[in-house]
């Protein structure tokens, strides 16, 4: 097809990003579970893995992400990042040590997740090269609506795995689809041209970014960092509370996963199309709300089929977080596409650390269910920041020369 967002390039990377997300699917919503039924770690300890994930993918990040900027050509890294995470799984298929798991999950598990960013940071080079400003976001919506069509079936297949046969079996089909991804970067993605990269080649040319834009950037980090904290606090609790407090089978979780990650869909595509109508800031605000509405009411659910249909508000949240979040990064950072991607991907991790000591504390002391009301707290001080973030837009005269 003529237009960018369809070509061979886009597709493939629309393909390639799909199969790392199914890769996530399989891992991250059964680890917490993992933890804590199959070695028996306690919450605290449960805690404390997610958080050395978190702290670990925030330092790889922040250095792979600005150092990739200068790289003519980022497959290499992702295909090194894959060959991690086939190892770290070989290693959670067959051993129930927690210090030898945790460990494997903080220095292999962690930096594989690199390969994420990686190919999200290759989308956003093709992206200012290749694609209408107008349609960036869109474009942005697009790749991430592959993640949520992987975690339509991922999650249930997961728990599905690792219930009826074992997690040995999910991880092994989790550390294949990283080999698999790993050769598809080299056949799907082709190295850009110079013209496509040459603004990541001199990264020295660019404009400084402004105070005000600075600022801006700190306070969407801030923010970000909390939505996405409730949303894997939402992900590690859930799981055991389903099954300790609720009383429900646990691969129940899998079937909530994919029915927000089928709703969100068709969220994260209109999120997209509509970018170019209304302020993008505002858009994320809105996500924030469901957000709210979300936790409140998991908090107060305590029938299976109020859960499925809290998973409308979830499906907004991580719709529009999901589709433009790194659009509202790359609004504020253009040509810093690296930057941009590995800021955007530290603010999950960032929350993902917040989140893993935050639940580790809550529920050794209180149980999983407090968990949901310290997510609402959150989520009212993530609605407050993004009060305070302008958009390039507003910042306009501070940039103009």
């Amino acid at each position: 097809m003529s237009s960018p967002l369809f070509r061979p390039i886009a597709l493939g990377m629309y393909l390639l990003f799909f199969i790392a997300g199914l890769v996530g699917a399989l891992v991250l919503p059964t680890f917490s579970l993992f933890l804590a039924s199959e070695i028996g770690a306690r919450p605290l300890l449960v805690g404390l893995a997610f958080a050395g994930i978190a702290v670990a993918s925030i330092v790889y990040n922040h250095w792979l992400g600005h150092w990739s900027d200068k790289l003519k050509d980022r497959r290499p890294l992702i295909v090194l990042c894959c060959v991690l995470g086939v190892l770290a799984c070989a290693v959670f298929a067959v051993s129930r040590d927690y210090l030898v798991v945790a460990l494997t999950a903080v220095f292999l598990l962690s930096l594989s997740m690199v390969s994420f960013s990686q190919i999200m940071a290759f989308s956003l080079d093709y992206a200012e090269a290749e694609i209408p400003l107008e349609r960036i976001p869109l474009f942005n919506a697009i790749m991430r609506a592959q993640i949520a069509f992987a975690w339509v079936a991922g999650p249930p297949l997961g728990f599905f795995l690792a219930t009826y046969w074992s997690f040995a079996v999910n991880y092994t089909v989790a550390g294949g689809l990283y080999f698999v991804v790993a050769l598809a970067s080299l056949k799907l993605l082709p190295r850009l041209s110079k013209k496509q990269v040459s603004l990541d080649d001199n990264p020295a040319q660019l404009p400084s970014l402004t105070p005000a834009i600075k600022q801006s950037l700190v306070l969407c980090a801030i923010a970000f960092s909390l939505m996405w904290g409730v949303n894997n606090a939402y992900l590690i609790s859930l799981p055991i509370h389903l099954k300790d407090n609720l009383q429900f089978a646990p691969q129940w979780m899998g079937w909530v996963m994919g029915t927000t990650a089928a709703l969100e869909v068709p969220f994260m595509l209109l999120a997209g199309y509509y970018a170019s109508r209304f302020r993008l800031i505002n858009l994320i605000r809105c996500a924030a709300v469901a957000a709210l509405l979300l936790y409140v009411g998991v908090y107060l659910a305590s029938e299976l089929w109020h859960l499925f249909i809290l998973q409308i508000f979830n499906a907004i949240f991580i719709g529009v977080l999901a589709g433009l979040g790194v659009s509202v990064i790359q609004d504020l950072m253009p040509g810093r596409s690296g930057g941009a991607s590995a800021l955007y991907t530290n603010t999950t991790h960032a929350g993902n650390l917040l989140s893993s000591l935050m639940v580790g504390l809550v529920a050794d002391f209180y149980g999983y269910h407090q968990v949901f009301l310290v997510n609402i707290l959150l989520v009212v001080i993530a609605l407050w920041v993004f009060g305070k973030v302008k958009s390039s837009r507003d910042l306009t005269p501070a940039v103009t020369p």
